[in-house]
């Protein structure tokens, strides 16, 4: 009788002390009580923690299982949390930052929940999250820094973002510097890795400008960067014909039919 308790309570112990798969944002193996780090996410973010259900060993049986939901069970004071589904594999927290989370380091509890209770895996198994709050989680570059071209016609900047945190994210590609120029392009960048895309600036009048390109991330205004670039815009005889079609020039009135014609027929020849 003696040796049939032991047996039933080392293999309790056995079960209580079973390693879960954290599958990301980091790879670790946690249990009842343990503590990991996943990185680095923005204000307003929300990054996702997934764990692998399943244990082959453990359980009232011995033979494993599989736990059912994973779910935040404490928070920072503000933060926001959404479980797992239910039965799901992974199993799939997501857990949002306000977007006026001071920069610092967090503790968020997760816990698995096993539907079968005491006849399946047993308790409840709870482990820490630690994750770090920053405004540094993007990084940008932008090629070339100078550009010339002719009045109306795009000039093409090649823009490098890196996802430097835990946290999927979409950001808006803009600019300033260049009147009435409004163009926007979104992309979506996922966690640890970067993009690059065009973007196209066009002026039509010759100057030189001075444009800053710029990016926000969608979850907060507070996760941006910019970067100068030039832009010369020269005109010649076509920008001319071109930009009559965009306002009214000064010259003689007897000769505004033939501005008329060539304003016209300059939209038909490619640029």
């Amino acid at each position: 009788m003696r040796m049939a308790f032991a047996l039933f309570a080392l293999v309790a112990a056995a079960s209580c002390a079973l390693a879960v798969s954290v599958l990301s944002p980091v790879y670790a193996e946690v249990g009842q009580g343990s503590e990991i780090s996943v990185g680095n996410v923005g204000p307003g973010q929300t990054f996702s923690v997934s764990v692998d259900p399943k244990l082959s060993t453990g359980g009232k049986y011995g033979v494993g299982g599989a736990y059912d939901q994973l779910s935040a069970s404490v928070l920072p004071a503000g933060w926001a949390s959404a479980p797992s589904k239910l039965y799901a594999n992974p199993l799939q927290a997501d857990i949002t930052v306000p977007k006026d989370a001071a920069d610092g380091e967090y503790l968020v509890e997760l816990r698995l929940w096993d539907e079968a209770g005491a006849e399946g895996l047993g308790g409840d198994v709870a482990f820490n999250v630690r994750v770090t709050v920053t405004r540094d989680v993007m990084g940008m570059q932008v090629e070339p820094t100078y550009r010339a071209v002719g009045a109306g016609q795009p000039a093409r900047y090649t823009i490098t973002l890196v996802n430097k945190g835990v946290a999927n994210d979409v950001f808006t590609v803009g600019s300033s510097g260049v009147r009435n120029w409004e163009f926007r392009r979104t992309i979506y960048i996922p966690a640890s890795s970067q993009k690059t895309l065009d973007y196209e600036v066009a002026g039509d009048e010759e100057a030189d400008y001075s444009v800053n390109i710029w990016a926000q991330s969608s979850s907060s205004d507070q996760i941006a960067a910019e970067v100068p670039v030039s832009l010369r815009v020269n005109t010649d005889l076509l920008s001319d014909y071109r930009a009559i079609n965009k306002g009214v020039l000064l010259f003689p009135v007897t000769e505004a039919p033939v501005y008329f014609v060539m304003g016209f027929l300059s939209n038909f020849i490619p640029s």
